[in-house]
């Protein structure tokens, strides 16, 4: 994930990583099983990840309701003031089926925010729209673990 999006959406990566450690020394949510369970992961798995760490994020109010906006993205929250539509995904590519089949239009990608286990969709992604991937997250926090 590029630092620039960190940057821009995340407000406490220190907080964030700290969280996730406790996780892990907790067994609450190990990265380990959830690589194991990737494959077999529903979206809801990510919204539930995505809700734990919320706090760390830098989004205003979010509103959890479908056909907000622009139509079919799961939820809007507000980020330096404007909506921005956010679109849980397992891997980020899973995005391309709602462009395909037109859920979503080009001039919405630059309102539009992936969160997502794993960004897949590096090569054609639309420049126009964001990606945080939560994994990038938990290999921060074992990086810089094994560095303190």
């Amino acid at each position: 994930m590029e630092e620039s999006i960190i940057k821009k959406y995340v407000k406490d990566l220190n907080g964030l990583l700290k969280e996730i450690r406790s996780w892990e020394e907790k067994g609450t949510i190990v990265s380990e099983t959830l690589s194991n369970v990737e494959p077999f992961m529903y979206e809801t798995a990510i919204v539930f990840i995505f809700g734990r760490l919320y706090n760390f994020f830098s989004f205003g109010n979010i509103v959890f309701a479908s056909r907000i906006g622009p139509p079919y993205l799961d939820c809007v929250v507000q980020h330096n003031g404007d909506p921005k539509g956010l679109e849980f995904e397992i891997r980020s590519s899973g995005f391309k089926e709602h462009i395909e089949k037109r859920h979503v239009e080009s001039k919405d990608y630059k309102n539009t925010i992936i969160i997502c286990w794993k960004h897949d969709w590096i090569k054609d992604c639309p420049s126009d729209i964001d990606v945080i991937e939560l994994k990038h997250f938990w290999e921060l926090a074992k990086n810089s673990n094994q560095t303190q």
